[in-house]
């Protein structure tokens, strides 16, 4: 609600999106109009097909793996033994592990050969790195091949619409923490960063919510117009921000936030939160220096349901000089010795413990 200068007017905005102007001193309606300007593209754009996202691979650093000499592989083994994906922002870690003639079993995640196979070839994507997206509804499988040696796991995408909405708690807050934008470096500092405040790593959803929508004249999150929010022409630096670029336009992170203010920027309280998490492998030995481990995290939820979040958790080293990791939640080691490992999501933490023999 806003009154003109002249106090003889005043405007209020609805929930349809039409601004109207009312007379002050009687309340008669003197005029209405749409907020933003609905165009023939606009139209066309509001008709067109909810599209899933598409999803850059997590990149895993450090040069490209290979079997150890003399190797051979006797079979392979995944984890975990099927995939179910509900909705269009969930995805699914696979590890692959390869059995070796000499007893060995390593991570071959990378090293395997994925693709899909079935009637529903088109339900999912498989990602480099073992990353598993959901893009339409339907069933689907996927198969690991290596050294002659394959693995298939059963993919099963259901709830892949736009009228799955995302939700602040649940998709919004993780999107923000693994981009860093409540970090204590970033907006989650005390003061926070050039005037606007996030609740370190996203403690206080209301606070952050409100931080969204009530200051700035709601210009953080514009619900008339999305793409014109500030929350998303900062992240992908379309203006100009000391945070540099994190979302790329179009991408699942920017595609979740869209969504949420698209939706009205709301949250919802009720929103089960996570309860616990589960780090996968336990307590892994991996036998050479300098070969990696992919990590798994996996969700529980106040309601009882499940979700793999490793592409939005952390996973960090105790012992930088043994193991280190990667925004992938890989782990590469570097020399003999222990290295635990703390995962943490959404206040949620779990440890294990990288055992790396090397030469002895």
């Amino acid at each position: 609600v806003a009154i003109a200068p002249d106090n003889k007017t005043v405007a209020a905005a609805g929930g349809d999106g039409v601004i109207r102007l009312f007379n002050a001193e009687n309340g008669s309606a003197l005029k209405e109009f749409p907020s933003v300007t609905v165009n023939a593209s606009s139209k066309a754009l509001a008709a067109k097909k909810f599209e899933v996202p598409t999803v850059a691979a997590p990149k895993t650093d450090g040069e490209p793996e290979a079997l150890p000499k003399d190797a051979k592989v006797v079979a392979l083994e995944v984890e975990p033994k099927e995939i179910t994906l509900g909705k269009w922002t969930d995805s699914a870690q696979l590890i692959v592990y390869a059995a070796l003639d000499n007893g060995e079993r390593l991570d071959a995640t990378r090293l395997v050969k994925l693709e899909l196979s079935g009637l529903s070839k088109s339900a999912a994507e498989v990602l480099p790195g073992g990353v598993i997206r959901p893009k339409a509804n339907g069933s689907t499988t996927v198969k690991a091949t290596l050294a002659g040696k394959s693995v298939s796991v059963p993919v099963k995408v259901s709830g892949v619409a736009k009228d799955q909405l995302a939700d602040f708690i649940r998709d919004v807050n993780p999107v923000l923490t693994k981009a860093g934008c409540n970090a204590g470096t970033c907006h989650g500092a005390k003061d926070g960063k050039n005037g606007f405040k996030l609740s370190l790593r996203g403690y206080d959803a209301e606070y952050d919510v409100r931080a969204f929508t009530d200051e700035l004249a709601s210009r953080r999150a514009n619900v008339a117009s999305p793409d014109d929010s500030l929350m998303l022409l900062k992240a992908t630096a379309a203006v100009p921000h000391q945070g540099q670029q994190v979302f790329q336009p179009g991408d699942v992170s920017y595609r979740v936030v869209r969504e949420w203010i698209g939706a009205g920027a709301k949250l919802n309280p009720a929103a089960s939160r996570v309860v616990k998490i589960d780090l996968s492998p336990k307590n892994p030995v991996v036998q050479r220096v300098g070969a990696r481990q992919q990590m798994r995290v996996i969700a529980t939820y106040a309601d009882g349901s499940t979700r793999d979040v490793t592409t939005l958790a952390f996973v960090d080293t105790g012992n930088q000089d043994v193991a280190r990791t990667d925004s992938a939640n890989v782990v590469t080691t570097l020399r003999r010795g222990e290295a635990p490992m703390l995962a943490r999501f959404e206040g949620a933490y779990a440890a294990t413990t990288v055992t790396v023999m090397g030469d002895r």
